[in-house]
């Protein structure tokens, strides 16, 4: 007699299907990681936040990270950028909005005070990050030179070399300005710094 043999049915694929998402989520995530790090970098300091906390701050999954990024330091070079358009978008603003021969002023004043002082998270990718830039890899420090070279002609307005030397020694009295602000404990001492700088046009 012959007993037939009952074969077993294949397992059920537990394996969860492959997900694939559009060039434009892609994208969309990558902005929002680089925005996200860029006011992290600025908050923290650059080695002061680690990957897994700047996507988790970005509320993304650690896991992520390298399918948007080959790097740590592209993130970095990115979010440096990111920083710096926000703040040539609001420096531009001012300047425009402002007579030709106020230009600088408004420049001055809407970079210098204590809302700038007690934001740094939205602030300048100079006066947060310059110490920490100057000890990254050539890429990342050139183009936080190009940016800087922008910032200075944007404060120019002209070509004219008295122009761009004014405009070197207004920036690096806004930055230090800034930088100093933000040091001191002294309430008192840090808005007097603020005041001060202001008051120089």
């Amino acid at each position: 007699m012959m007993i037939a043999i009952q074969r077993a049915a294949p397992p059920f694929n537990l394996r969860s299907p492959i997900v694939r998402y559009s060039p434009e989520h892609k994208a969309e995530t990558r902005k929002q990681i680089v925005e996200s790090a860029a006011a992290e970098f600025r908050r923290h300091g650059v080695d002061g936040i680690g990957v897994a906390q700047l996507m988790q701050s970005a509320g993304l999954t650690h896991g992520g990270f390298y399918a948007h990024f080959d790097s740590r330091d592209a993130l970095v070079a990115d979010a440096v950028d990111a920083a710096f358009d926000q703040t040539m978008a609001a420096l531009e603003e001012a300047a425009s909005a402002a007579p030709a021969r106020q230009r600088k002023r408004a420049i001055l004043h809407a970079y210098m005070n204590k809302k700038h002082r007690d934001k740094p998270a939205s602030g300048c990718a100079i006066a947060a990050l310059g110490a920490d830039v100057s000890r990254l890899d050539a890429g990342t420090r050139k183009r936080f030179e190009a940016r800087v070279a922008s910032l200075i002609a944007l404060i120019a307005g002209d070509e004219s070399e008295s122009s761009r030397k004014d405009a070197i020694l207004m920036l690096a009295t806004m930055v230090g300005g800034l930088v100093l602000a933000r040091a001191v404990r002294s309430e008192a001492l840090s808005t007097e710094i603020v005041d001060t700088v202001r008051a120089a046009r």
